[in-house]
């Protein structure tokens, strides 16, 4: 209970919030005792305790006293009396045991859960977390119903989405042994989420048109705008997902047009989807992709994650061999954290120093205030 709920370990001392018991918190103590029953019944591993690879300052475990006293929000949930049981169920699921802000809720400069941008769009080491409240272009306001139960339960939409990284792992392991019924109810309970506007132009979902059909194996295709993605595609993507990048029939392997990851912002989707591959676990007969990341350089990822989302997807994002560069070093837990840390480094240095200047500038004006007083009363003398 205290681990779960708390994040105290059992010798006392604070965890680092990588188990989210700022969500946790919520859970009623049955279901963290039957967690606790599961856990239990399952085989003994023995594995060393991994080292804590965190740089100083955020090695000091004292640290995560003051984040929880500006994160950690204790107390059980409540279910709202004027909603729906159904309303209920799915916002205990979301917020609590699906702990879908995690990802999904842009962090502060505390490093916790942005309330005021729920479920905004966050960020999953490298892999975007997209925005999933109702704003009609930035999140998923232009899905039905329908088509948000079939992606929380299989983790492929046509025409709209193909979970990939994290959230396909989340489908696989988790999300598809749910009930119907505990679906619908996730689905009723963001439905009723304040929608959050973000910088997209167009919906995600609606980028790309089908291409003409391929030339022969030594030209261009057309509209391609590059010899050399040209060819990537072709040796490794076009198998499976077609010339013109429909996918196969049966869809088990998607359609690179109409998908959000193509149709995103920013290309780390895309990237992180060539360098790791989709690990998809054939729910509801979808494929996995293999991983590039060790065929490929940095230079040729770049260069074929350019081509598919300028042919297929949304013109206007592209990605450099540098780029990939940072994200296949990021894509490592090490590499996350330390990236993770400098960006903290900075917002808390950039804190001090805003600190600092409202306080010089306080004792200006008092010091100001002052000489002005002085040189009054001595003018009046």
């Amino acid at each position: 209970m205290a681990a779960v709920q708390k994040g105290v370990r059992r010798d006392g001392a604070d965890l680092y919030p990588a188990m989210p018991y700022d969500s946790f918190a919520a859970m009623s103590r049955e279901d963290v005792l039957a967690i606790r029953v599961y856990l239990l019944a399952q085989p003994t591993i023995s594995q060393p305790r991994p080292q804590n690879i965190l740089p100083f300052p955020f090695n000091q475990r004292w640290i995560l006293v003051l984040w929880k006293f500006a994160n950690l929000h204790t107390g059980s949930f409540t279910p709202d009396l004027s909603r729906t049981a159904e309303w209920n169920r799915g916002a205990y699921l979301i917020e609590v045991l699906g702990h879908c802000g995690a990802c999904h809720t842009p962090r502060n400069t505390t490093f916790g859960m942005d309330e005021n941008r729920k479920f905004a769009g966050g960020t999953a080491g490298i892999w975007q977390a997209f925005n999933i409240t109702g704003d009609k272009i930035a999140g998923v306001g232009g899905w039905s119903d329908e088509e948000l139960f079939r992606f929380l339960k299989t983790g492929a939409v046509a025409g709209k989405a193909y979970a990939g990284g994290p959230m396909a792992e989340t489908v696989m392991n988790s999300l598809q042994h749910l009930s119907d019924d505990d679906i619908h109810a996730m689905v009723a309970y963001l439905r009723d989420v304040p929608a959050q506007t973000g910088d997209e132009r167009q919906p995600r979902f609606s980028w790309g048109n089908v291409p003409a059909i391929a030339g022969d194996a030594g030209t261009k295709t057309q509209g391609s705008g590059s010899t050399d993605g040209d060819n990537l595609y072709r040796s490794l993507c076009s198998g499976c997902h077609g010339m013109n990048g429909g996918g196969s029939p049966d869809g088990s392997y998607p359609s690179l047009i109409r998908n959000t990851a193509l149709g995103a912002a920013t290309p780390e989707n895309v990237v992180m989807t060539i360098l790791e591959g989709v690990k998809a676990g054939d729910v509801a007969g979808r494929k996995s992709m293999a991983a590039f990341g060790g065929w490929l350089d940095d230079g040729q990822v770049a260069t074929l994650a350019n081509y598919v989302t300028a042919r297929f997807g949304n013109p206007d994002v592209s990605t450099t061999a540098a780029d990939v560069r940072q994200m296949r070093a990021g894509s490592s837990t090490e590499q996350t954290v330390t990236l993770l840390a400098a960006q903290a480094l900075a917002a808390s240095g950039a804190g001090l120093l805003l600190a600092l200047l409202l306080l010089l500038a306080r004792r200006f004006r008092r010091e100001t205030s002052s000489a002005r007083l002085m040189f009054v009363h001595r003018d009046r003398r």
